[in-house]
């Protein structure tokens, strides 16, 4: 069976044009950042966060 809510064929994510903004942020303001941070502080996984004392 094939759920009524969902749409057969989803559309591919299109990304945002450079004069958008995504959020509060202009995206070219974000690719700029993105361009001038090293590799070695962008990171994939979060910090693990640390249990409070019970």
């Amino acid at each position: 069976m094939t759920d009524p809510e969902k749409p057969a064929a989803q559309l591919p994510k299109k990304e945002p044009a450079l004069w958008e903004s995504y959020g509060s942020f202009p995206v070219w303001m974000l690719k700029l950042i993105h361009a001038l941070t090293p590799n070695f502080l962008i990171s994939k996984s979060p910090a693990p966060k640390r249990k409070l004392p019970q």
